[in-house]
């Protein structure tokens, strides 16, 4: 049975359990402000939330394909991507979802928007660009051998990021300046050996965080402050999947055995909150208030 673990207003740090009412894995999700939030899964599942997180009903997808990661730019609007290059846009709350061609065959694992522009990531090092809120992508590379990107991030509407592995299993940042439609990449090990990152995230162009797994199955989360070039890393017991800032200060990262871990320093040190699960925690998404959060399996 999947559950959503959410984080209320009443006491922080203390995550209680709801059920979503469906029992596929739930992949990623988006909590808006208002307390509305949606979160995807396989089978094409989505599932809606108006309360942060207390309680979910199902919506219709209109497809089978696992849904990977869903963007929200409103309680109306949101772009779901998922296996086979599948781009979902909605554009009245989730009652309807519209197809939007991709270009591409390649599982996409993340999407991330700054106003209009946005970044779609996934399988095969895979990387969509759009200018029009989701309504179309362009391709700006993919069909690479091996790798990908599980993390996207558009920090600004012309700076992006995105986090994965490349072809020999290092750990790979890409940045792009002009709305993803170009890249620069840079590779790196978390511990001198293979592994591969799950997600990014950065405070501004320069302070960044890369979530990940080393070649042990343990967990990391790789910080810099030159942009990429050079980076601090903690170490885990477990893999790290998500992570979320929801200010610059506060951020939170989530994983495997239930790992729910937070940090007050922009993500320099990490405190382990109590989630009350041993399941793997797959994304982890908060409300600016750094209060309201939800994470899910």
């Amino acid at each position: 049975m999947s559950l959503v673990f959410y984080s209320g207003l009443s006491v922080f740090g203390q995550w209680s359990g709801a059920k979503p009412g469906t029992n596929n894995n739930l992949n990623g999700g988006y909590l808006l402000d208002s307390g509305v939030g949606f979160v995807v899964g396989d089978a094409g599942t989505i599932v809606k939330t108006t309360d942060a997180g207390m309680t979910w009903s199902p919506l219709t997808s209109g497809t089978t394909n696992g849904l990977h990661d869903i963007y929200l730019f409103n309680a109306t609007e949101g772009v779901a991507v998922g296996d086979q290059g599948l781009i979902l846009r909605t554009i009245d709350g989730g009652a309807m979802w519209q197809n939007v061609a991709s270009g591409v065959e390649d599982a996409l694992r993340s999407v991330s928007f700054s106003g209009v522009n946005g970044i779609s990531a996934g399988d095969s090092q895979t990387i969509l660009y759009s200018t029009d809120a989701g309504a179309s992508w362009q391709i700006s590379q993919s069909g690479f051998f091996g790798g990908g990107f599980l993390g996207a991030q558009m920090l600004s509407s012309s700076v992006g990021f995105v986090g994965g592995q490349n072809s020999i299993f290092q750990s790979l940042l890409g940045a792009s300046s002009d709305g993803g439609a170009s890249w620069a990449f840079q590779s790196f090990y978390f511990d001198k050996n293979e592994g591969g990152g799950t997600d990014v995230f950065f405070l501004d162009q320069s302070t960044g965080l890369v979530s990940g797994t080393v070649f042990d199955g343990r967990g990391a989360i790789a910080r810099t402050t030159d942009a990429g070039v050079s980076w601090s890393t903690l170490f885990f017991d477990q893999a790290i999947q998500g992570i979320d800032f929801p200010q610059p200060s506060s951020g939170f990262a989530v994983g495997a055995g239930g790992r729910i871990s937070h940090s007050t320093d922009a993500g320099i040190t990490w405190t382990d909150q109590t989630s009350g699960t041993s399941a793997n925690l797959n994304d982890v998404s908060f409300a600016s208030d750094a209060l309201r959060g939800i994470a899910r399996w």
